[in-house]
């Protein structure tokens, strides 16, 4: 191995350790508040599926999902920002999720109602003649 070979893997190896302890140097702790932002995504995503969002809105339950894997990531680092960030999303999904379903099912149910008073008022006039 030539002197120019092994000084360029040096600086290589150097750069790279630099660029690791620079993540370390600027990870933040998470705060109690952005764990329970963390807790609150978590929450409104069991809601949104027990408002079958996942029927509805399955789009946004996979939205809200990934973005609480995110967060386990930051969290992990740890990314402070980062982590909030994925919650807060997490949780904003999560509620656009429960939203839509309680949506559609309330369209639902104005379609059978309407329904039912067609058939109540098609059987007045029958009723009529």
């Amino acid at each position: 191995m030539s002197a120019k070979s092994f000084f360029l893997r040096i600086s290589l190896f150097l750069l790279i350790l630099g660029v690791v302890f620079s993540d370390v140097a600027r990870a933040e702790n998470i705060t109690p508040t952005q764990e329970q932002e963390y807790v609150d995504a978590k929450g409104a995503l069991e809601a949104a599926r027990k408002a079958e969002g996942g029927q509805f809105a399955p789009s946004y339950i996979k939205q809200a999902e990934d973005f609480l894997n995110i967060a386990g990531s930051a969290r992990s680092i740890p990314d402070a920002a980062g982590f909030s960030r994925a919650s807060r999303l997490a949780r904003a999904y999560a509620e656009l999720a429960k939203a839509s379903a309680e949506l559609n099912a309330d369209a639902a149910m104005l379609a059978t109602t309407q329904e039912a008073l067609l058939k109540a008022k098609a059987e007045i006039d029958r009723l009529k003649k």
